[in-house]
């Protein structure tokens, strides 16, 4: 369950046309509800990147400008509010925000040369079971309001005037239910006439698909969506195309397009899925040569979803080379060689799909956050893949496992043989997605 941490509640600022129907407005008073911890909630779902644990407040501080503020806490809390000034990797000068604590009353924060977005991370103490605080704050000085377009909330025409009007703050920021974007006001301009409101309902569709392909069905507290939203954000970083760490993930201006555009979003969109995957790798079975694999899990989910076909396997002739290494002698192969291609592998992972559908990975994503396993190394790693992969599937995958190259200890064959499963069927290595080979 997504809960809502932001409560707009007075309106300081508008700007109104003569239908009503443009009207902009901004808030100055905000009230926060403590959530858990980005890592927490990681933890929780058993995955290696913490998503973005700060909530946007639509404002912003300009450079060398003091801010003041007045909190007031509403309900009792285990955590601290902090302010965040500057967004996660926006600007090689300030990769991550400046943190302010914040104190309840009246507060001055000094400016700096950078100034930026402003955010609040209000979050429980991880060693507190339950997240129970509530705070209001109050900015009254220093800060301005940036173009701010949310999901079932803003029109496009409100979002033109912001455009045309707040025009102080560089940057700007467009929201759904889960995601945030931040965007150069450059970008925002260059793809002003885009329609923001299915942008951000096709971003919803592919964040859900692979919330989905991992199970969290909210079923069980167990299985909730991950309370925080994910950011994606334009960066001003020369040396990078798009990439995901913690907390968010980030793409240089020249691929935003990606980002901001419905139709390469839509269709063209494996980078964006591709990062945002990255955000749900378990790394119970993500050993080191999987971290741009089974990423990709998510992005395949993502482009189910968005009715593209066929799949990138296919028309990208990945296939003739998965047959290609397959064919060759047992002992000539070696699944993690980094001469196995990515996509190579990929396809393995595809393969088990093709075989046992959805149901297998939402097993084993779900088996993997109730276990919660903790593992280290690599041959861990593959063991606790193997097994779940048979236990799930109710097959013994021995033949498919030696057929792909895992080499691992026979002692893990020896396990997978007391599980007293029968073969599949057929050979999984044959299968494909692509209809020119016969499966």
């Amino acid at each position: 369950m997504l809960f809502i941490s932001c409560e707009q509640t007075v309106l300081t600022e508008s700007v109104v046309e003569p239908d009503n129907s443009t009207s902009i407005a901004f808030d100055t008073i905000q009230t926060f509800t403590e959530k858990p911890s980005g890592p927490k909630e990681a933890r929780r779902l058993g995955q290696n990147n913490p998503a973005s644990d700060f909530t946007a407040t639509g404002l912003f501080v300009p450079p060398n400008t003091e801010l003041t503020v007045y909190v007031e806490q509403l309900e009792p809390g285990s955590g601290v509010p902090r302010l965040l000034i500057g967004s996660y990797s926006r600007y090689l000068a300030r990769w991550n925000p400046r943190s302010v604590d914040l104190t309840a009353g009246v507060q001055t924060i000094s400016g700096d040369d950078l100034g930026g977005l402003l955010f609040i991370r209000y979050n429980a103490n991880d060693a507190s079971p339950l997240a129970t605080g509530k705070i209001r704050i109050e900015f009254r000085q220093g800060h301005l309001p940036v173009p701010y377009y949310v999901l079932g909330k803003t029109s496009n025409a409100q979002w033109q005037t912001m455009l045309d009007t707040w025009t102080e703050a560089p940057d700007v920021i467009l929201e759904n239910s889960t995601n945030m974007i931040v965007a150069s006001r450059s970008k925002a301009l260059e793809y002003r006439t885009e329609n923001q409101e299915e942008l951000l309902q096709s971003l919803e569709e592919v964040s859900r698909a692979e919330y989905a392909i991992s199970g969290i069905d909210n079923s069980s507290p167990q299985h909730a969506t991950n309370v925080h939203k994910i950011l994606l954000t334009e960066t001003d970083r020369p040396d990078t195309y798009m990439a995901a760490t913690f907390y968010r993930t980030w793409y240089h201006r020249n691929t935003m397009n990606f980002v901001l555009t419905v139709d390469a979003f839509r269709n063209n969109g494996w980078g964006p899925w591709h990062e945002l995957g990255h955000m749900h790798q378990q790394g119970a079975w993500r050993w080191s040569t999987l971290g741009e694999v089974t990423v990709n899990i998510y992005s395949l989910a993502a482009e189910r979803k968005m009715g593209i076909s066929p799949s990138r396997l296919t028309r990208d002739g990945v296939w003739t080379r998965v047959m290609a290494y397959l064919d060759k002698p047992e002992t000539e192969k070696d699944f993690n060689a980094s001469t196995t291609n990515v996509f190579v592998r990929l396809a393995m992972f595809q393969q088990l799909w093709l075989a046992f559908g959805d149901n297998f990975y939402h097993r084993l994503h779900k088996e993997t956050r109730e276990q919660q396993v903790s593992l280290t190394t690599d041959a861990q790693k593959m063991r606790y893949f193997m097994l779940k992969a048979c236990t799930i599937s109710g097959k013994n995958l021995t033949t498919f496992f030696r057929k792909w190259g895992f080499k691992v200890d026979e002692s893990v064959y020896l396990e997978i043989a007391a599980l007293g499963l029968l073969a599949p069927n057929e050979d999984l290595t044959k299968k494909t997605d692509d209809p020119n080979w016969a499966n």
